[in-house]
């Protein structure tokens, strides 16, 4: 057997590491098919380590202002983490998805001049592509 079908058998990734593991794995493992992993994302943004921005971001008058998003369902969505029931997958992707979004917007809409890798106080120079004389 060639090293290229060990790795690759078919259209079955990891095959050798699957076929050496049935030895101690159960089928209902060694034969299921690849899952994602999945982080708990809400755990990076509230509890004890709770980031300053998270609550600024995702107040009723941020997402208003930004207009993206329904200012009521994130306000359901913040109560549902804050109270520490249970939360699915799609809550936890929700959860990323606007704080990721109201940040780009607060960083390249609402005050674009933070997005500019030159400091504070430097003036934007427009290149025009012509070379000075």
């Amino acid at each position: 057997m060639y090293k290229r079908q060990l790795k690759l058998n078919g259209l079955t990734e990891k095959y050798l590491l699957k076929e050496v593991s049935r030895e101690w794995l159960p089928p209902a493992i060694s034969d299921r098919p690849k899952q994602p992993y999945r982080a708990p994302i809400h755990g990076a943004f509230f509890g004890a380590a709770e980031p300053e921005y998270v609550g600024e971001v995702l107040s009723a008058s941020a997402i208003e202002e930004a207009g993206y998003f329904n200012p009521k369902a994130v306000d359901q969505l913040v109560a549902k983490l804050r109270s520490g029931r249970p939360l699915g997958e799609t809550d936890d992707m929700a959860l990323a998805g606007i704080i990721s979004t109201q940040l780009l917007h607060r960083q390249f809409v609402t005050d674009p001049r933070t997005a500019s890798p030159l400091g504070e106080g430097d003036d934007v120079k427009v290149v025009t592509g012509e070379r000075p004389s």
